[in-house]
């Protein structure tokens, strides 16, 4: 199969996005996804404003909210003592459209734009195709696929690699991808269980210490997400079983122990980057570039944010701009994602995680002044809501 122009590999939020900011703007588009349907996978459920701003001319926002929790209140909180250091999102509503957090599930959002993008004249959407190799030249990529089992060719003129932390492209072209792994795994369950009858004062978003661990509480819209992080040395394996599951939630709450558990899923912890985003004709964006800790939810964000400025770049380029506009894409959105995602994450990593009396404390104190001070309380919130790095990103040139 030959001729198609551009052609992206992965079909989650950031590789969905990047297709339809594409052919919005009338440029033909090739989307690769190696799964036979969108997944309905548990990852990501966090959409922040600034996420939420962007996907608005398209309808997506609106769309996303008659599938989600909207929550502008969202905590800290210590469990024993019910204190709490409670967020108000609606100081930033001169700066967003939507000063709130939408829980939901990615795959809402991958599922209204499957559907988009298989109905677009200028989409060829494929799922259950699995990327094989590529190797590029002055003029194109050439890109080996399984198509439903059979060995297959695409020629394009831009490859555009978001095929997630295991990036077949990120390893074909040999990439180095620098960075760590954090040492405490997070495991999520999806529990139909109303917790909030449970646990007085209970926000849509809650973060909570216990004595010695956490926990974490979303609601989402017609469930709730708990996460929880195995014991010191203990397997994943052994975390995921029923019996430890329920056990982490008992401490919580008996009643939703024994409540149906939906969904189980597990992610190990990376904060890594690529030392380019561009390489030649092939361009990286999403978790195939850059990974960071889940907590505060900016991953699946930050990829949908590269998307959005790829578009933008690659639009120009498409129009009659110089290839080389492509490494302002990378300039902006690897330094947003070293600078300003993976040092918030971690920041928010480290605070979760802290068992340590004494941090805690001191933790405690910061957080509860921050709050009591309308600021310092919008200063965070737009770090946290990622308006502030979609700000920055801006200026880089």
């Amino acid at each position: 199969m030959t001729g198609e122009t551009i052609t992206i590999v992965g079909g989650g939020p950031s590789g969905m996005t990047l297709a339809w900011w594409l052919v919005e703007q009338g440029i033909p588009v090739t989307l690769l996804e190696r799964e036979p349907e969108v997944p309905h996978d548990m990852r990501a459920s966090t959409f922040h404003p600034a996420t939420l701003d962007l996907l608005a001319p398209s309808g997506l926002s609106h769309e996303l909210l008659a599938r989600g929790t909207e929550v502008s209140r969202w905590q800290y909180l210590i469990h024993a003592t019910g204190e709490t250091a409670i967020f108000d999102m609606t100081c930033l509503a001169d700066v967003t459209e939507f000063p709130f957090r939408l829980q939901c599930e990615q795959f809402q959002l991958t599922e209204l734009l499957a559907e988009r993008l298989s109905e677009h004249p200028l989409c060829d959407i494929r799922f259950d195709v699995e990327f094989v190799d590529c190797h590029q030249d002055a003029s194109g990529v050439d890109v080996s696929v399984i198509d439903q089992g059979r060995e297959a060719s695409i020629r394009c003129d831009w490859l555009l690699a978001a095929d997630g932390a295991k990036s077949g492209v990120r390893k074909a072209l040999g990439q180095t991808f620098e960075g760590q792994v954090f040492s405490k795994t997070s495991i999520t369950l999806v529990i139909d269980h109303d917790f909030a009858s449970d646990i007085p004062g209970l926000l849509g978003v809650n973060y909570v210490w216990l004595p010695n661990t956490h926990y974490s509480l979303m609601q989402l819209r017609d469930s709730w997400r708990f996460t929880y992080s195995p014991a010191q040395d203990q397997r994943v394996e052994d975390a995921l079983t029923d019996e430890v599951a329920r056990s982490h939630v008992a401490q919580v709450s008996a009643a939703a122990a024994a409540a149906p558990i939906t969904a189980k899923n597990y992610y190990t912890l990376h904060q890594r980057c690529l030392e380019r985003f561009r390489v030649g004709r092939v361009v990286f964006l999403g978790d195939s570039a850059h990974l960071n800790s889940p907590a505060g939810g900016m991953g699946m964000n930050s990829g949908i944010h590269d998307a959005y400025c790829l578009a933008e770049h690659l639009v120009a380029v498409w129009r009659g701009a110089d290839a080389s506009l492509l490494d302002r894409y990378d300039r902006r959105r690897r330094t947003i994602a070293r600078d300003e995602v993976q040092r918030l994450s971690a920041k928010n990593y480290a605070r979760h995680r802290e068992t340590r009396e004494a941090e805690r404390a001191k933790i405690w104190s910061e957080l509860r002044a921050i709050t009591a001070d309308p600021i310092r309380e919008r200063d965070y919130l737009l770090d946290s809501s990622m308006i502030r790095s979609r700000q920055i990103e801006q200026t880089i040139d």
